[in-house]
């Protein structure tokens, strides 16, 4: 691929392909013509430009080598040939590079035309064959080669003008820029100080809040935690937590919930049953704390840990023996003392203490009572110093009162029959049998005596908050009223008077009462007579209260004999205090 150099016709300065205009001297670059298929090598000449003043003087051919055709060399002579002699020929080696001569100021002048030499090539233009790939133009300067061949004489340095540098139209000159404008000064520098805090400042201060930071939150989480949690157990032998918490933090009204089951903080304090017991060992627990108003809620989560457990279990109330059963568990090998006996422990660390309450719980009650027990313990896990604490216990037991028969009847029928009052909505069973309970609490049935012989009959009545409480009635039966009279007669019998000089200490003695009825009145299926007793009586009148297990009418002045057993002392309707007599009997007296 042949590639055809192009360069400045002004300066000569190599262009690019594209070039519009030069950009060393801004001459405008004629627009290169389409290329075409380059020319056969013996169509490109080697061309020297004379001077127009000596058009007839042309330099011989200058014989070039095909290696040094790949350049091309420009000269434009200024002074006629006949001043100077012809330039010798420039070697071959520079037509590797393009040299370009400019003419004196005199070789400027306008030059007439050169007539076409013959062979129709350009005046000056030789051709020759080896320099056939690049052309080659001289530039004759004054004083330096001479004008005509031949001619070594010097010329005068003519005017200098500026010649067209190619035959043809004369080159457009791009005019020279104007010159850079005076800009004003840029203003002086503005020194910015810098302004706030040191960096040093910054970090002592921000140490130093850091420093106070962490003393405030070890002075706050050093002191007491925010929630304290103690385990311990109702006085109905349930679990309870016992919650502690800063009256600040949870103020009056906070809720705290675990599992369902709530409790109101009051004055920092507050009591958590828990639905289930507590294990001997860690119980995870995550209280939701819910502070009224704008109070931050949270969860909070907690474990506690128990080496050992002992509670009050009142179930066992309701057994055949009533009882509150205190119940150890603790870590195998402990050693556990209560009430002041010890506990031996299973190999599960399991024990029980009873502590019985049948006094509590049998015999007649007007009222409700309430059983409190507070017991002691001591409890010695293996490899640790023993701890002590209370366990209480609280049960309430039902009323019950039995008005037919007595405690200890005796009867010549072949039933008996058997009514009290139980407590509203109480559940009662009588001999095991349950019974229709009235909306007071009245109930009545009848127990067959199908021999004679002495029989238990077991009264038994609770509710679904209180305990059961159980009367136990012996009923005897006879074939006469009469001859078991004669049998009671047989037993060391107390007197009136002894029993007036000390009833308390009387309770439970049998005695027989016979006297005049004072008055009477019956309450329920029993008969509560006052009667003024004869029998171990050195000053009457002695007044005696008998209540007799059966309906009786008594008018007053009527005789009346009863055995029993002396009872508690009653105040009479006169004010003064007698003694009470439950008769198992009674009969009618002749006067």
């Amino acid at each position: 691929m042949t590639t055809t150099t192009r360069t400045c016709a002004q300066c000569g300065r190599e262009l690019p392909e594209n070039a519009r205009f030069c950009g060393q001297c801004g001459a405008v670059a004629e627009p290169q013509s389409p290329a075409g298929p380059p020319p056969p090598a013996a169509a490109r000449t080697i061309l020297q430009v004379a001077s127009p003043q000596a058009p007839s003087a042309v330099a011989a051919p200058t014989p070039v080598s095909p290696a040094s055709a790949k350049k091309t060399m420009l000269g434009f002579s200024a002074v006629p040939p006949e001043v100077r002699p012809p330039a010798p020929a420039p070697p071959a080696a520079p037509l590797n590079r393009t040299m370009l001569g400019m003419s004196s100021a005199e070789s400027l002048q306008p030059r007439p035309a050169v007539p076409a030499p013959p062979s129709g090539r350009a005046p000056g233009l030789t051709a020759n064959p080896a320099l056939a790939h690049k052309t080659m133009l001289g530039v004759a300067l004054p004083g330096i080669a001479p004008l005509r061949p031949g001619d070594e004489t010097a010329s005068p340095p003519p005017s200098i003008r500026q010649p067209p540098l190619l035959a043809g139209p004369e080159l457009p000159i791009v005019p020279a820029p104007e010159p850079l404008a005076d800009l004003p000064a840029p203003p002086r520098p503005r020194f910015v100080r810098r302004r706030g805090a040191p960096l040093a400042a910054v970090a002592l201060v921000a140490g130093g809040l850091v420093i106070v930071g962490g003393i405030a939150i070890a002075y706050l989480y050093g002191s007491a935690p925010p929630i304290t949690v103690q385990p311990r157990v109702s006085p109905d032998g349930k679990d309870v937590l016992h919650l502690t918490c800063d009256a600040r933090s949870c103020k009056d009204g906070t809720v705290v919930d675990v599992g369902g089951t709530q409790a109101t903080f009051a004055s920092g304090e507050c009591d958590l049953a828990l639905a289930e017991p507590l294990n001997v060992g860690d119980n995870p627990f995550a209280l939701r704390i819910d502070r009224p108003g704008m109070g931050r809620d949270e969860i909070l989560k907690l474990s506690v840990p128990v080496a050992y457990r002992v509670r009050a279990d009142i179930t066992t109330m309701t057994s055949d023996h009533p009882a509150v059963t205190i119940r150890v568990q603790a870590l195998p090998a402990s050693e556990v003392i209560v009430d002041g006996k010890p506990v031996t422990l299973d190999l599960q660390g399991l024990g029980a203490y009873a502590l019985d309450e049948s006094a509590a719980a049998e015999g007649p009650a007007d009222e409700s009572r309430v059983v409190s027990a507070d017991v002691p313990y001591v409890v010695t896990p293996p490899g640790r110093a023993a701890e002590t604490g209370t366990v209480s216990a609280r049960v309430a037991i039902a009323p019950l009162r039995v008005d037919a028969p007595g405690p200890r009847a005796v009867v010549d029928e072949d039933h008996a029959l058997v009514a009290g009052r139980a407590a509203k909505g109480a559940q009662v069973t009588v001999a095991g049998t349950t019974v229709t309970v009235g909306a007071d609490g009245a109930f009545e049935t009848t127990v067959p005596l199908p021999d004679l012989a002495e029989r238990t009959i077991d009264v038994r009545s609770g509710t679904a908050v209180l305990t059961p409480r159980e009367v136990r009635l012996v009923v005897k039966r006879v074939a006469h009223l009469t001859d078991e009279a004669r049998t009671f007669e047989k037993q060391r019998l107390v007197g009136y008077d002894a029993v007036q000089k000390d009833i308390a200490a009387s309770v439970g003695q049998p005695i027989v009462v016979d006297g005049e009825v004072i008055e009477s009145r019956g309450s329920g299926h029993r008969t509560l007579a006052l009667v003024d007793d004869h029998r171990g009586c050195a000053k009457g009148p002695c007044k005696v209260r008998v209540i007799i297990g059966k309906d009786m009418a008594l008018a007053p002045g009527v005789g009346l004999r009863a055995y029993g057993r002396v009872g508690r002392a009653v105040a009479a309707p006169s004010g003064e205090t007698v003694p009470e007599v439950d008769a198992d009997f009674a009969l009618r007296a002749r006067r």
